[in-house]
């Protein structure tokens, strides 16, 4: 046996590979275990080897979660070359075949490779002029011409994995998007806009996104209302139809491509109305859902509903945005599939069994039916009793209250001198939501006892609107986010969260008027960027200045 420890001593090295000295019960020739000094100062004996304590496993579950001390500000368009043109040029003979419509794998590598779903037969061909050949995208070649669901071929399977497989519907749409995204100077189209197509190209790009949300609701209906995910996980607020703050995010970090991050991730809702993108949005969520499904997690939202993203009000609402796309028929169609995916999205998530992720805020006690004696686990349980294809969650419509709360509640105003008015709320912590005439509203006293009740360390919630993107409220344990900057117009940020070894971190995405020119590395274009914004700049500064120097607030509406 070795002896204690002394600090004095020199103690002469063990061979590795020193043979074991025949003897006791179970003891034969082979290799002798290495003596590792224990914490307390002594050393372990032979035979006794024990590992030192190492870092969690991925997802493990942290003890405390804590939210980070500062926040990391990104510019919007930061990218990862000098010259943005080089993500997109390619010799001449490969747009030569691609005009010729031979598209393969053989292709040059000098296309674009900033992600795995992006193949390398992407780039667009731009006629001259007066050419017939117009939009020459990926939907328009030849392995496109699938059945009538894009996503499988007919007499075929499809791979499980569907990430790296650059034949498949929800590449081509991400192909697409990223033709809508970039410029075309011969065709005199501007980034983010899909120029002057032909009416068959918009019915295939229609009916490509019909394909997918049918898959994706297939995927929804097969996950709990409540979903378990593992740290690190990148969460997103209300994106609202902001898709140039979606490529943002997505280029700063996780340009790789969701199937290559180490990271899942979390949406929570309100992904259409009132911006202008609102079809390209959840196009690109679809695809990438369908892609990684069980890396991306969409939850529901209150604009997640037929009622909701119908309304003209919301100028444009998504039911609006479609059918200005694909016109009257096209647009009905394609507004009714993916309303059929929100129906069926989950209501929850949790992080870790500690961070509990929802649109809105957590339910009143008054319903939740408590079916389970186990308390922890009651909440979860009834989550999951929710029907999972839920057309229609208003109460008042003979929906899910349960449902209802976690879409549209919201945390009690803390903005009065004396704190919440009497009366507002009951002895529980929830009472009416006066701001959004439905559903409840909850004080911090009422978000402590849920999230010590149910073992949670901290609500991260979206669907209100925040100057900076997010807001910590409710003593610390509650995140509210956003992630579209400019919302109507106003001036505040996009901000997402990255949980991950037992941090909440903030990660804000800057909105400027005009982009620095250094940085402007992108995919979409720096001429167009620029442009724009200078436009912009000269048209709207001296009124928001004013506004500014004035002290007027800003009046925002919510998600």
């Amino acid at each position: 046996d070795v002896e204690s420890d002394d600090s004095t001593k020199k103690r002469a090295p063990v061979p590795l590979f020193a043979k074991r000295r025949g003897g006791g019960s179970g003891q034969g020739k082979g290799l002798m275990a290495l003596s590792v000094p224990s914490r307390t100062g002594s050393l372990v004996k032979r035979g006794s080897f024990s590992k030192p304590p190492c870092p969690s496993p991925l997802g493990h579950r942290q003890p405390a979660w804590k939210l980070a001390s500062h926040t990391v500000k990104l510019n919007r368009h930061q990218g990862t070359v000098d010259n943005f043109e080089l993500l997109w040029n390619k010799d001449i003979a490969a747009v030569n075949r691609g005009k010729n419509g031979n598209f393969n794998d053989d292709m040059p590598a000098g296309g674009i490779h900033s992600a795995p779903h992006t193949p390398r037969s992407f780039l667009p061909d731009t006629p001259a002029a007066g050419s017939a050949g117009g939009w020459l995208s990926p939907l328009e070649s030849p392995r496109s011409a699938m059945a009538e669901s894009p996503t499988n071929k007919a007499g075929a399977t499809r791979k499980p994995d569907l990430s790296f497989e650059m034949h498949s519907a929800p590449n081509q749409l991400l192909e697409a998007l990223r033709f809508f995204e970039m410029p075309v100077a011969q065709k005199n189209k501007p980034a983010f806009a899909w120029g002057h197509q032909p009416a068959g190209q918009m019915t295939m790009l229609a009916r490509y996104i019909e394909g997918v949300a049918k898959d994706v609701r297939k995927l929804c209906l097969a996950e709990p209302r409540c979903v378990h995910v593992r740290a690190p996980c990148y969460i997103l607020g209300d994106l609202h139809g902001n898709f140039q703050d979606l490529v943002a995010f997505e280029k700063a970090l996780w340009r790789i491509g969701p199937a290559l991050s180490p990271a899942n991730f979390i949406f929570l809702g309100d992904y259409v109305d009132r911006g202008a993108h609102s079809v390209e949005v959840v196009t690109y969520l679809l695809a990438q859902k369908l892609m990684s499904p069980s890396k991306f997690t969409l939850l529901r939202g209150n604009h997640e509903t037929r009622l909701q993203n119908c309304h003209a009000g919301y100028n444009p609402c998504f039911k609006e945005s479609c059918v200005t796309l694909f016109g009257p028929e096209n647009g009905e169609t394609v507004w009714e599939s993916v309303n059929a995916v929100f129906d069926a999205l989950p209501l929850a998530a949790v992080i870790d069994n500690s961070i509990f992720c929802v649109h809105g805020g957590i339910p009143a006690q008054t319903v939740i039916p408590r079916t389970s004696t186990d308390v922890s686990s009651g909440l979860i349980n009834e989550i999951n009793r929710i029907p999972r294809d839920l057309p229609q969650p208003d109460p008042s419509q003979g929906g899910s209250p349960l449902a209802w709360d976690l879409m549209w509640n919201d945390p009690a105003p803390s903005t009065h001198p004396e704190g919440v008015p009497d009366g507002l709320l009951g002895p529980d912590g929830f009472g009416h939501n006066i701001s959004r005439g439905t559903a409840h509203m909850f004080s911090a006293e009422a978000l402590e006892h849920f999230l010590r009740a149910n073992g949670f360390s901290h609500l991260v919630r979206a669907h209100e609107v925040r100057k900076a993107g997010f807001q910590v409220q409710q003593h610390a344990k509650m995140v509210t986010l956003f992630s579209s900057s400019g919302y109507c117009g106003a001036n505040n940020e996009a901000c997402c969260i990255l949980a991950c070894e037992g941090k909440i971190r903030f990660i804000r995405l800057e909105h400027s008027k005009v982009p620095k020119l250094g940085s402007l590395a992108s995919r979409a274009a720096a001429a167009s960027a620029v442009a724009a914004a200078m436009a912009s700049e000269s048209a709207g500064e001296e009124e928001e200045q004013g506004r500014e120097e004035s002290g007027e607030p800003i009046q925002l509406g919510n998600g």
